[in-house]
């Protein structure tokens, strides 16, 4: 992929340059020890920790750094970024080597008595982690951390289930600090191992063009239909979704390339921001990588990661399938004026989205790596399928090492992703080489990729490691003062023994946590506090822990935090309440999808012949909750035949909880669902489209 000169170079502004070098250099340093230590396992699990925390710390606050304050920003920020946040440097850096120093005397001999260094020590740590985390992610993340705190501080003055003897303020900073537990046990360890390996391997995907490559092949895609640009933003946001792991970075990346070309091709800013949303909300659903929720959810349940895989599949295809014919609807519905890619980018040069105002800032953030050029469009849309496909194939080649060694070797995971990384950079300079003519132009973008993506890895590696870390806090006290437990049998008790309402309660929780919050904590919080209740009550493991899942992903599009919508609304600039409220209306089946498979467990874990003929039973439903929910087919719907096509597909999807003949009402809501479908004149289109493209 070849990239234009990094901006750095040329800047007036040395403290902007600054900034850019040290993440590179931190970069650098990080990924080549999370590669080594992937590899040889080459020190304690406990000292890695503290090492990975470490640089996460100090990555943190040099992302946070804003080279560009001043006095007239305020004296509180100036003071903030020219004070406190060089004191949090050292203090990061201090504290990993304090405790590298003093690991055998902590972790060995200490027997559970500290010095009072040690305990000054665990408290900057605490202070530290909750500070960072809400310069990476705001006031809520933060806030459970302080939450867990004060409930282990005050335990006796709490009510009812909530009332536990309470811990003393040093046992609570020792046990979560220096003990190496809490902030250094299973959840910053899964962070420390699959999280941080899988994301520096996404960094590089990323850097070597995946994001360009994945738009071509969006956008290839979306020749082929109505909905056109429409649906290269699905395709575009399921593929770097998947990699990268986050709603809001996938909103943020995608959405600044896709987002305008959807106003150009007629889409409302609101509805061009809700698609974004939608589509970005899931990306981490879908295997292989499934944004790395996949090796901690086959870490907590005890399976293997090739089962979560599998079982998570259909479920995944479902909801990006539901997804993509909605957009589909949406856009037509709106009348959108672009029927064709060609038509994209064919204005005036004006028009066109212009490079030079990136700054360094943009760059450093991670926020200018999208692809701003419409060319890429038209290209896509002159180009075969299989052209387009084959141009990035040397991406699928780390991918496919990644399957193979997972699947077929069965490596564990962290090996899997080493050797995936590795696999990145060979395939990535004979890609250059062989399609750039000028040999010494095709490796110097190949180290300027490289190096950008030791930055990429670093600074995507760090907020993650810091909301798992400060989650580590609430779970540790939860664990300490045995509420976890508490909770589920009261959650059973309030539920009366009805799991349809145990159900709702787990889905209200998953939002509620995943409100304004990283997917993998949400879930991590969610699911130790839900699944056991649910598991209970005779729903099985992974199912309770995929159901949980599903409505941590859907929080991103729940107001009032909705932050993917938050930030795909300024993007558009759209006004939030109307993108989170268009963004439900798209995503309104699938908040019933997780309902879904729970009661067609069938879906998920595969056997034949059910699963093959229940897929397509199950899509209809879901398609016909989204043509009731947008109120569109082939023209607007009359309340009736809304009404009625919104039962129809509620009736197929939930049939199992009739008593009697399920299979047969079944089978009649289809056939009625396939009727309605033809006096709307669906067929007719659909038909119109076969032969369209097979000419």
């Amino acid at each position: 992929m070849e990239t234009s000169r990094p901006a750095w170079l040329n800047t007036e502004e040395p403290l902007l340059t600054a900034k850019y070098i040290f993440l590179v250099l931190l970069g650098i340093a990080g990924v080549i020890y999370h590669l080594w230590f992937a590899e040889s396992y080459g020190i304690e699990m406990q000292l890695h920790l503290v090492i990975h925390l470490g640089f996460m710390m100090v990555a943190i606050v040099a992302v946070s750094f804003d080279p560009q304050v001043t006095r007239e920003d305020g004296w509180l920020k100036v003071l903030d970024n020219y004070l406190i946040l060089p004191v949090e440097l050292v203090g990061s850096a201090g504290i990993a080597i304090y405790l590298w120093m003093n690991y055998e005397r902590l972790a060995i001999f200490s027997i559970g008595v500290y010095s009072n260094v040690d305990f000054y020590v665990g408290i900057l740590l605490l202070l530290l982690i909750i500070d960072q985390s809400r310069r990476a992610f705001g006031n809520i993340l933060p806030a459970v951390g302080v939450v867990g705190i004060i409930y282990a501080l005050a335990g006796p003055y709490f009510p009812s289930i909530l009332r536990h003897g309470g811990i003393g303020f040093r046992r609570l900073v020792t046990s979560q600090t220096v003990e190496f537990a809490g902030v250094y046990d299973t959840l910053v360890q899964v962070a420390a191992t699959y999280i941080v390996i899988f994301i520096i391997f996404a960094a590089f995907l990323e850097a070597y063009g995946a994001m360009d490559y994945f738009v071509r092949i969006g956008a290839k895609v979306g020749s082929y239909v109505k909905s056109g640009i429409t649906q290269t933003a699905v395709v575009t946001s399921v593929a770097m979704g998947s990699v990268n792991g986050s709603a809001a970075a996938n909103a943020a990346t995608t959405g600044a390339f896709t987002i305008p070309l959807m106003k150009d091709q007629g889409i409302s800013n609101e509805t061009a921001a809700a698609i974004e949303s939608v589509s970005s909300s899931g990306g981490q659903i879908m295997p292989p990588i499934m944004g790395a929720a996949a090796f901690v959810m086959a870490e907590i349940t005890g399976t293997s990661y090739l089962h979560i895989i599998t079982i998570g599949l259909l479920p995944a295809l479902l909801f990006y399938g539901t997804i993509a014919v909605a957009v589909h609807m949406i856009t037509l519905k709106e009348g959108a004026g672009l029927t064709n890619l060609e038509d994209v980018g064919s204005g005036s040069e004006e028009d066109e989205p212009e490079d030079e105002d990136r700054t360094i800032e943009d760059i450093s953030m991670g926020t200018a790596s999208a692809p701003s050029d419409v060319s890429v469009l038209a290209e896509a849309s002159q180009a075969s399928f299989l052209s387009s496909l084959i141009k990035g194939m040397y991406l699928w080649i780390p991918v496919s090492i990644l399957v193979y060694t997972l699947v077929v070797l069965q490596y564990d995971p962290v090996y899997a992703g080493f050797f995936s990384t590795l696999a990145i950079f060979p395939v990535a300079l004979a890609q250059g080489l062989y399609f750039e003519d000028d040999k010494k132009n095709a490796v110097r973008n190949f180290v300027e990729n490289t190096i950008e993506g030791c930055r990429l890895g670093i600074s995507n590696a760090a907020p993650i490691t810091m909301a798992v870390a400060v989650i580590a806090i609430f779970v540790g006290v939860l664990n300490q003062t045995g509420f976890t437990q508490t909770l589920a049998q009261s959650l059973i008790s309030l539920s009366g023994g009805e799991l349809a309402l145990l159900l709702f309660f787990a889905m209200f929780a998953a939002i509620l946590f995943g409100l304004g919050m990283p997917t993998v904590a949400a879930y991590i919080v969610a699911v130790l506090l839900i699944a056991p209740a649910l598991v209970n009550l005779g729903i099985r493991l992974e199912t309770a822990h995929f159901f949980v899942f599903y409505f941590a992903i859907l929080s991103a599009i729940t107001p009032p935090v909705a932050i993917a919508c938050i930030i795909t609304a300024e993007i558009s600039k759209g006004n939030f309440w109307r993108v989170a409220g268009k963004s439900l209306i798209l995503g309104m089946p699938l908040f019933l999808l997780p309902y879904v498979f729970v009661i067609n467990d069938a879906i998920m874990y595969w056997s034949f012949p059910e699963t093959a003929m229940l897929f397509p039973v199950l899509f209809l439903g879901m398609v016909c909750l989204s043509i009731a929910s947008i109120n569109y087919l082939n023209g607007d719907l009359s309340w009736p035949f809304r009404i009625g096509i919104g039962l129809v597909g509620a009736g197929i999807l939930f049939a199992p909880l009739i008593p009697v003949a399920d299979q047969l009402i079944r089978a009649a809501l289809i056939v009625v669902a396939v009727g309605m479908f033809f006096q709307r004149g669906t067929f007719d289109g659909v038909r119109r489209y076969v032969t369209k493209v097979l000419q």
